[in-house]
């Protein structure tokens, strides 16, 4: 996923001021098969808005929230040999309520993943997220990474643009309670050593937005909610947001695994 379209499914959740958990995890084994796992959680305000239909808000995230046909279609779209083994209805704690679907992939090195996202039909093949196994040896090769969005045109908000957005996150930050976005990938056997930025035992973390930690540091949301306008890319804003609490991107296009 390009930095601009999360930016955008991040805007539509924030116009909604309602609580969203995405939840990705590719798990790899060592003989090529894997899973993905992706959860959805959604608040009580954004379920009933989804659930009311007709062109409301909730239109803006229709579709995250998988049936069995949205499953099926979403595992055509994964990539040959991925078929749906399992959907799951969750709740959370804090009173989130949604799905678990896992599907199960053949071969990993035919897998071709984007996260789950509104806009499927946008999708570019030549932004997935692909793999290729050697031996004990996984390449994971983010061809999204380097890419700008088209919108680096945009100008820039003005001061008072900011003011506003400041003063709206100082009053909507209890609706975002536990609101957070991740792409993990996961080795069953675990991790012998990797180039990941973010490696925690048998885990590499590609993305993790967490918005309690974000909105306490409303310069760096701002920014964040800014980079899908500058034309900012996903190596970018790695670089760029590498010491902001709440969040971690991978930046390097290609991540090398060696597995257990």
């Amino acid at each position: 996923m390009k930095l601009s379209r999360l930016i955008l499914v991040v805007a539509a959740v924030f116009s909604l001021a309602s609580c969203l958990e995405i939840k990705n995890t590719i798990t790899v084994n060592k003989d090529g098969t894997a899973t993905v796992e992706e959860t959805t959680l959604l608040g009580a305000q954004l379920a009933a808005m989804m659930a009311q239909g007709g062109g409301g808000p909730g239109e803006q995230l229709k579709g995250l929230v998988m049936d069995k046909a949205k499953a099926e279609e979403r595992a055509k779209q994964l990539g040959e040999g991925v078929t749906v083994k399992s959907i799951e209805e969750v709740k959370s704690p804090d009173g989130k309520s949604g799905n678990k679907v896992i599907f199960a992939v053949a071969d990993i090195r035919k897998l071709k993943f984007q996260p789950n996202s509104p806009d499927q039909k946008e999708k570019k093949e030549e932004e997935n997220m692909v793999f290729a196994l050697e031996g004990n040896s996984l390449t994971i090769t983010n061809n999204s990474a380097d890419k700008k969005s088209d919108a680096g045109d945009k100008p820039k908000k003005s001061a008072e643009e900011l003011a506003q957005m400041k003063a709206q996150v100082a009053m909507m930050k209890p609706m975002f309670a536990g609101m957070r976005v991740t792409i993990d990938v996961k080795a069953a056997g675990g991790i012998a050593s990797t180039d990941a930025a973010h490696a925690n035992g048998d885990t590499i973390t590609f993305l993790d937005l967490q918005f309690d930690k974000l909105l306490d540091n409303v310069e760096a949301f701002g920014e964040i909610m800014e980079s899908g306008d500058s034309g900012m890319s996903m190596a970018d804003a790695a670089k760029k947001f590498e010491k902001v609490e709440g969040i971690k991107l991978e930046g390097k296009k290609t991540v090398k695994v060696e597995l257990k």
